[in-house]
């Protein structure tokens, strides 16, 4: 018997142009080299995908409201066998990547087309380069992603080992930016967990939990 390689749909939107840059990524090809969606309005808008030394996936995504791109690490389980999942951007909340199948990619590229055009309304601006930051003064920089990067790895390690544990019993899981640190929620019952992380060095130290508990 063949078997056939697992292949995941993903897709981002260029920061510069705003169009949906769609791509099907294949196990056995992500393995042999990094990967590169590129967006075609010339902008050198491009989502890369590689496997690290210990078998997890990589990915810098570019941030849709921010002037950066985003680092995220996932377990190829995750990657492969989820339903579908997306990563959003630690400083809006907003979702800046969709990894699923076909149809689950249209549907949410049609959900965030809708809630980008409310907040260009809300907002009162024109194009996204209208709400994307200026240069910032050393004061003003944002918390560091390397952070968000390692704490987010370790809630989606552990959400799928079945080791988060939420009052409502049945949660789903995102962060976000705290004072002093990065919180994990349940979007369902609002259960919460801070971690009091304000550097790398102090996030990796979370990488040995077992398990965490929202309250």
């Amino acid at each position: 018997m063949i078997l056939e390689p697992k292949k995941r749909n993903i897709a981002y939107r260029c920061p510069k142009c705003g169009v949906p840059t769609v791509g099907l990524i294949g196990k056995f090809a992500l393995h042999a080299n990094m990967l590169r969606l590129r967006c075609t309005c010339g902008e050198e808008s491009s989502l890369d995908i590689n496997i690290t030394g210990d078998k997890k996936i990589r990915l810098s995504v570019p941030c849709l409201f921010c002037r950066q791109n985003h680092n995220y690490v996932v377990s190829e389980s995750i990657f492969f066998d989820k339903d579908s999942f997306m990563l959003n951007c630690p400083y809006t909340g907003m979702d800046i990547s969709f990894i699923s199948d076909e149809e689950g990619i249209k549907k949410e590229l049609e959900r965030t087309e809708g809630e980008l055009a409310r907040l260009l309304a809300g907002l009162e601006a024109e194009e996204l380069s209208d709400i994307q930051p200026e240069d910032m003064t050393e004061e003003e920089m944002l918390p560091d992603p390397a952070v968000y990067d390692t704490l987010r790895f370790v809630v989606k390690d552990l959400e799928a080992e079945g080791k988060i544990f939420c009052p409502c019993g049945d949660g789903s899981y995102d962060l976000r930016f705290v004072d002093g640190g990065v919180e994990v929620y349940c979007e369902r019952c609002g259960g919460s967990y801070k971690f009091s992380a304000t550097t790398p060095a102090i996030a990796e130290e979370y990488l040995s939990v077992d398990e965490i508990r929202l309250k």
